[in-house]
């Protein structure tokens, strides 16, 4: 098959911006990828503490009341920062988020330790638990109990990385099939 010179040249200009377009990506998808890595990671880890009343003429309304107290009392900034520097080193201190939350109609809290660090995560939320159970030693009309403690396997972590990667990937591969339907429908 004979080519004459123009569609050489087309071909060679196609070529080149196709090596362009694919360099182009790779550049996003590099520096997409670095700010991914970059994005520090939040670990939240969550304890429960239940509410039980002392006496069967103890009323539902009054131990919510009391679970609610004590939600307010261990989502406090300084509940959370008294304990978080129990459960740390003085070199190692991680900024740590607490939030507390009711089960509607129970008298369960939920408490919701998040941090850069995993394990300061976990022993927060644990401590802060344990620090209620110790707070409702002293209380007559109910009992503080840890229903559930914060462990591994119930942590989670924010950003999903991996989402946003295949995100990226998706990206750039409709960018290129794209970008290469569009050199290669141009006309010289």
């Amino acid at each position: 098959m004979v080519t004459t010179e123009g569609q050489s040249r087309r071909q060679r200009e196609q070529w080149r911006s196709i090596g362009l377009l694919v360099g182009g990506l790779a550049l996003l998808v590099t520096f997409g990828v670095q700010l991914i890595l970059l994005m520090p990671t939040q670990y939240t880890a969550t304890s429960a503490i239940a509410l039980r009343p002392l006496t069967a003429e103890q009323s539902a309304d009054s131990i919510e009341m009391q679970a609610h107290e004590y939600g307010v009392a261990l989502g406090a900034k300084e509940s959370a920062a008294r304990v978080a520097d129990s459960v740390t080193s003085s070199d190692h201190r991680p900024e740590v988020t607490v939030t507390t939350t009711r089960d509607p109609g129970t008298s369960t809290v939920r408490i919701a330790a998040t941090s850069t660090d995993e394990d300061v995560a976990i022993d927060v939320a644990n401590g802060l638990a344990a620090r209620a159970e110790q707070l409702g030693e002293t209380d007559e009309t109910a009992k503080v109990v840890v229903v559930v403690e914060a462990g591994r396997a119930g942590v989670t972590s924010d950003p999903p990385r991996t989402l946003y990667l295949a995100a990226l990937l998706t990206l750039a591969g409709l960018l290129l099939a794209g970008g290469i339907y569009q050199i290669r429908q141009r006309v010289p």
